[in-house]
């Protein structure tokens, strides 16, 4: 059977799509990742802003993607076709090897499935610490600087490569969406689902607005009636 959204779930889809687009190419853009998609350290606050923005706008992008790939139908995954023979150099022939270019900075793919409800294993908590703050340092001793004894601050500078990569991720989804569409619409064909059934806790967060969880909500909802229907 072919979904059919009700025209409040279009305008849902299409506000969430250009709300994504908005807030990721902003961000990016306030990162000045152009021309060089890199940026290794961010200062604490601003690594902070940029994580709860991705931790909330992933979600929601992926929920986008399943509502469009539902409306157009799964899509088997493609048939297996035979290996093809490796080309043999010609006898007595020699030059250089030709080795594959790599970018210097390769596009990250955004991740189009989320980790699966279910009880979480128990991790092993960490040693016990004991610390009494900084400790008397000499000019003439190499004393290793532990950053831990000291309060953070808002200018620090924290690595946030990953955390890079995961919005420049948004943004190549956003730029190629028809191929994010058709993956997902593979991955609906499977027996997984790339969504987790339960609210997404990220939804209920303090620093959204409540118009932002309402509407975040409301997605999920939507999602969640299509791929687990009740059939009671």
């Amino acid at each position: 059977m072919t979904y059919r959204p009700a025209r409040h779930i279009v305008s849902l889809v299409r506000f969430w799509w250009d709300a994504i687009g908005y807030l990721a190419g902003s961000a990016q853009a306030r990162l000045g990742l152009y021309p060089i998609p890199a940026k290794p350290f961010l200062n604490r606050k601003e690594h902070g802003e940029i994580r709860n923005l991705l931790a909330f706008l992933e979600p929601v992008l992926r929920r986008v993607f399943v509502l469009k790939a539902l409306e157009l139908g799964p899509l088997p995954a493609p048939a297996a076709r035979p290996g093809l023979p490796t080309a043999q150099p010609a006898a007595g022939s020699k030059g250089p090897a030709q080795t594959p270019s790599r970018p210097a900075f390769p596009i990250p793919h955004f991740r189009l499935t989320e980790p699966q409800d279910g009880p979480r294993r128990a991790g092993t908590p960490p040693p016990p610490a004991f610390r009494t703050g900084p400790r008397i340092r000499f000019l003439d001793e190499d004393t290793p600087v532990d950053l831990r004894d000291y309060p953070p601050a808002p200018d620090d500078l924290v690595p946030s490569g990953p955390l890079v990569r995961r919005l420049l991720a948004i943004n190549h989804a956003l730029d190629n969406a028809a191929l994010y569409v058709t993956k997902m619409r593979r991955l609906l064909a499977g027996p997984l689902r790339p969504v987790q059934r339960l609210d997404p806790a990220v939804f209920y967060a303090r620093h959204l607005k409540h118009l932002q969880q309402e509407a975040a909500l409301a997605l999920h909802d939507e999602t969640v009636e299509q791929l687990w229907p009740n059939t009671s």
